[in-house]
């Protein structure tokens, strides 16, 4: 596996909330996400613990069962596994979210390629 990697040459996902890009190793993975406004991630939890670190733009957020938080340019959440959350976009936002293990719920194919791509 490679050590070194540059944000510029890892592939993009599109997703219906805007862009991706990932980076997954055996126990941890990241993502670079660009999020659209107005979009809304629906109440979900996952086993795995995540840290969202809110590069730029606004959203609110819900966590557990504490009332919604707005949070801006700066924020950084810890999201203890299995723990119910849910956010909406204020603005277009830039994130770099942290996920250990890895969610190979949402990109199985990162068990055997670093960006989450599926063998061509």
């Amino acid at each position: 596996m490679r050590a070194f990697h540059r944000l510029d040459e890892i592939p993009v996902h599109r997703i219906p909330e805007g862009t991706l890009q990932l980076l997954s190793g055996a126990q941890s993975m990241v993502f670079w996400l660009e999020v659209d406004a107005g979009s809304h991630i629906a109440r979900h939890s996952h086993p795995n613990e995540q840290i969202t670190w809110l590069l730029d733009g606004r959203l609110d957020i819900q966590i557990g069962d504490d009332p919604a938080r707005s949070c801006g340019p700066g924020s950084v959440l810890l999201i203890p596994g299995s723990t119910p959350h849910e956010a909406w976009y204020r603005e277009k936002c830039r994130i770099v979210e942290f996920f250990s293990p890895p969610r190979l719920d949402l990109f199985p194919a990162a068990a055997g390629n670093p960006y989450g791509l599926p063998e061509a």
